[in-house]
């Protein structure tokens, strides 16, 4: 028993030792790591898609912040959010008794400003007429005329303050400037609004209409991906929200300048795109990626960025080689031609049906800057 354990120790070791010889690069190269360690590419011809790739939001293209012209506490609210509405459906009334009551006042004072505007025209015309008899003096019937002037303008600042308070009371009557759907609804029955865009409440609009008949896409791009989009030009859409959906749309804005956004430290320049159809399951707020196509290089050997090493000498790739029954690392110098986020194009130095060998862990430090 013990000489056969000892002859099955002695094979083993020799089975190692001949493993380690065979398998132990030669001094032309270094062996690859194993399939555990390292992935394989083979080259092959490929189209090559050159893309600006970005994030972006969906919006609705109309989308109105509905304001209160005046003060006022909510008496009644007419819609809801996701409701569907109509240009100038009505959609929320403040309360109005005081706009009331200011527009009673106004044409009052509007009734006794032409009531004196009577008087002074009576008394005018009776001055004139003493005037022709010298009865009374050239001063006292101009005196009289201004007094007709004045009682004129009087007349008219009580009209407008009598159309005043006719466009208060109208404003109390809050309508839809636009169709389309209430997608916020930021104020409840018998809060109060203040005149302006926002209420103090939360800071949100008292409502916001958007058209969903046609979405858009706004992004936000760097000088470089800026200069290579064009109008018109065709963009595809991917959404988290609808994984395994792709969706195009039409570039149709493009900022002439750039802006810097609120919190960001750096300027960009916003574009839209219009989706070219609907789709109901699209929503304002959803995250879409957009790609934004620029060229196509077909048949090209492309491989993944991650093969090519970046050195002071230039790039390289590590070709696997098989010689004599064992694969060998071969370092290879390459010229290089397009990219995109993920490949690039190789001109020189690579040849159809090669073996690279793709480092993933190193991909960041290896990636090549054209």
């Amino acid at each position: 028993m013990k000489r056969w354990k000892l002859i099955l120790t002695l094979v083993l070791c020799a089975a190692g030792v001949g493993l380690y010889f065979g398998l132990r690069p030669g001094p032309e190269a270094d062996a690859p790591p194993s399939k555990e360690e390292a992935l394989r590419v083979e080259v092959k011809k490929q189209d090559l898609l050159i893309e600006v790739i970005d994030s972006g939001k969906i919006e609705p293209i109309h989308r109105i912040e509905v304001k209160s012209k005046v003060p006022g506490q909510v008496a009644r609210l007419w819609v809801v959010e996701g409701q569907v509405v109509s240009r100038g459906q009505l959609l929320l009334t403040l309360e109005s008794t005081d706009f009331e009551r200011e527009v009673a006042m106004a044409q009052a004072d509007l009734a006794q400003a032409t009531n004196e505007l009577a008087l002074a025209g009576l008394e005018f015309d009776r001055k004139q007429e003493a005037a022709k008899e010298r009865a009374i003096s050239g001063a006292e019937l101009d005196l009289a005329r201004h007094q007709v002037i004045a009682k004129k303008i009087a007349q008219d600042r009580a009209q407008i303050g009598l159309s005043t308070a006719r466009d208060q009371l109208r404003y109390t009557r809050i309508e839809a400037p636009i169709a389309g759907t209430v997608l916020e609804l930021g104020i409840k029955e018998g809060e109060v609004v203040t005149p302006g865009v926002q209420q103090t409440f939360e800071g949100r609009p008292l409502l916001v209409i958007g058209d969903l008949s046609r979405l858009l896409v706004k992004a936000e791009l760097n000088q470089i991906d800026v200069a290579q989009v064009a109008l018109e030009q065709e963009v595809s859409l991917t959404l988290d929200a609808l994984p395994g959906r792709t969706f195009s749309a039409k570039v149709h804005k493009i900022a002439p300048s750039s802006v810097r956004p609120k919190g960001k430290d750096h300027e960009v320049f916003p574009v839209e795109a219009t989706l070219t159809e609907v789709d109901p399951a699209i929503r304002p707020g959803m995250t879409a990626d957009l790609r934004f196509r620029i060229a196509l290089h077909p048949a090209v050997m492309a491989v993944p960025i991650e093969a090519v090493l970046r050195e002071t000498e230039g790039a390289f790739v590590q070709k696997i080689v098989a010689a004599e029954g064992k694969e060998r690392l071969v370092r290879s110098k390459v010229e290089l031609g397009a990219r995109n986020d993920r490949q690039l194009e190789v001109i020189a130095g690579v040849s159809e049906g090669e073996l690279l060998l793709i480092q993933p862990g190193s991909a960041k430090d290896n990636e090549v800057e054209l």
